[in-house]
Order: structure tokens, then sequence, then C-alpha cells
């Protein structure tokens, strides 16, 4: 694992225009890539309810690769309530992080707390001890008060790498965010041919200060999504220039709905690809996004959803709520490159 005093690489100039809007679809991200007997085995019907996942049973331990395809890959974000030192103690809490990480190739963690050796290390111990190979890269603490956390990944390295010193936090000189999104570059694991290249993206994480977002300030500069179309376009352009990258997706804990997206949420054919579905525990608000230009990020294969925690690993509320009052948000993706429109 990587811890790292990241350094940032990016300033947030003003840049602002206007977006459209596409409905995604939603489907079972597990069903998707079994075949019928394993669909069988397992009761899956092949399809969720719109917006939601299909029960699925993680008792018994596995270690992920039969889930997995070789012509997709699935990107998750997953606010990981006060994943510190006290959540590293409870076994069967850790279990269950790791068999969610387990489903997903690459998941952006938000509210690392404390020493993050001991959380993370801890989960990809959990991890390994499931079969699967995962590594992490943490960033520095984020902040104003002494409450700070930190950002993270982990990827399956099977399938995903980083891209060497790709991983940086936004430099945020101006303090226009509480908390400096963290950027990390990665690319698909498969043999590249005369016509086809792995697929690179670049994350962009984010976690915004819920009194600096949404009604409780109103659509005004300071609102932290009034700031992180900045961000999306410095980063953007940043990119472009120094890789030639042009897949970006914007994810984390926004604490808003759509409507609340603001100036993020309209840049040109930027969409959350899971709109307005529940994505606290609670099932009861939309905190969590994944935003990406469906122009230019066209592997993106249109399955997209909300893992619901209780019927995932078969657990109560209760019991849910003390992995994390957040549910991951996946969205799945093409393992080689597709041009832009």
């Amino acid at each position: 694992m990587v811890i790292a005093a990241l350094t940032g690489q990016v300033n947030l100039p003003s840049l602002d225009s206007l977006r459209g809007s596409e409905e995604p679809v939603y489907e079972d991200p597990l069903a998707a890539s079994l075949t019928p007997e394993q669909m069988a085995s397992r009761g899956y019907s092949g399809k969720a309810p719109i917006g939601q996942i299909a029960p699925v049973s993680l008792v018994t331990p596995v270690s992920g690769r039969e889930q997995k395809n070789d012509t997709s890959i699935r990107i998750a974000t997953f606010n990981i309530q006060v994943f510190g030192k006290s959540k590293s103690e409870k076994p069967d809490v850790m279990r269950q992080l790791a068999q969610v990480c387990l489903l997903f190739d690459v998941v952006a963690i938000q509210e690392i707390k404390g020493d993050p050796a001991l959380p993370m290390n801890g989960l990809l111990d959990e991890i390994a001890s499931l079969g699967g190979r995962y590594d992490a890269t943490v960033s520095a603490p984020q902040g104003r008060t002494s409450q700070t956390e930190r950002y993270g990944y982990v990827w399956d390295t099977d399938r995903i790498d980083l891209i060497p010193e790709s991983d940086y936090l936004v430099n945020d000189d101006l303090d226009r965010m509480h908390r400096a999104p963290m950027v990390a570059s990665f690319q698909t694991r498969v043999t590249p041919t005369a016509t086809r290249k792995p697929f690179r993206f670049t994350l962009l994480n984010a976690h915004t200060d819920p009194d600096e977002v949404g009604s409780r300030i109103g659509d005004t500069p300071a609102n932290e999504m009034n700031v992180l179309d900045d961000v999306f376009h410095s980063v953007r352009m940043y990119e472009y220039q120094n890789t030639g990258e042009e897949d970006f997706i914007l994810m984390g804990d926004l604490n808003v709905d759509t409507q609340w997206l603001l100036e993020t949420g309209r840049i040109p054919n930027v969409t959350s690809l899971v709109g307005d579905k529940p994505t606290n525990t609670l099932q009861t608000k939309t905190y969590d996004h994944i935003l990406i230009d469906a122009a230019t990020t066209r592997e993106f294969t249109g399955r997209a959803g909300v893992l619901d925690l209780k019927a995932a690993l078969r657990i109560t509320e209760e019991q849910a709520l003390k992995v994390s009052d957040h549910m991951p948000v996946w969205a799945e993706f093409g393992v080689y490159e597709i041009p832009p429109r």
C-alpha cells in the first residue's frame, strides 16, 4: 500500500459551462457476468428492478474472480463511514467490507480516519484471505479542522494497474473546498492489439462538506458543487495536455441529489450514472454519484447502480449500518478504449 503525502498538480481556474443529461440503464452487476448455470445456482434472474441490485449471497467467502468477466470492469465509490481504528478492530465488518470490494475492480474510498495503515492494511489482508490480490493508495489528510480524513483507492492488481505517479491532490490554494479532491489514473490489464488499446481512465475522488453544498448555502460561488466543475475542467485540461487522457470520472460522496449538482451537473454531456437513486444505507437520501462525460467516456456499458448492503451481504439494517451509513455506487466500463464521438 502506498501512503502518499501527495502534492497538488492542478490548480482551480474559473471555468463554467452547460451540460445535458442521459438516462442510464441499471442491471445486477453480478448476474451480468455469470453463465446461465451460475445464475441458476445462485437464484439470479439476470435483471434487477430499475436502479436496484438483485439480492446477492456473499455468506460463503469468494475470490471475486468468478463474478468478473474479461470484457468489462466495475468501478465503485464508497464512503466507508469513519473508516479508522475502531472499525478495523471489528472482524465481521472488515470481512464484509472485503467481500464488497471484491465485487469491484477499483473502489474510490472516502472518510479514512486517523492512521490509514490500520484500516487499509486490514482491508487488504481481509481481501487476500478471500483470495483477492488488491493494492491501495491513500492521500494526505484533508480538512480545515482537527477532524481530518483521507481519500483512498483500492484495486484488483490482476485486472488493473495504477499509472505510476498519477495520484495526487488537487492544489486548492484559495481554500475553495473543505477537502481537496484526490486524482488517480488507472489502466486495464489486457493485451493491446493493432486496433484496441487498454482502457485508461482518470478518477476524481471527492467528498464535499455538507454545510457547503445544497440548500444550506444555495446556488452561490461558494457552493462546492460550483467549485467541482472547475476541478473537473482543470484536471481534464491538465491530464490531456500531459498524457493525452480523455476519460475522466468524477465520483464520491457529494452530499447532494441531482438537483443540487449545479454547475458540475451542467458541464456539457456530463451525467450522474445513478441519478437520484438513494445511496444512504437507510435508502432515504441521495448523496453519492459517479459522473462521466458521455461523449468522451464511451466505454461505459450502460450498467450502473447502487449496491444494497443488506441484500448483498444478507445482513440486517442494524448490521449494515455498522459497515457504513452509505452504500457503494458502481458503474461498468469496457476493458478497451473506444474513441470519443
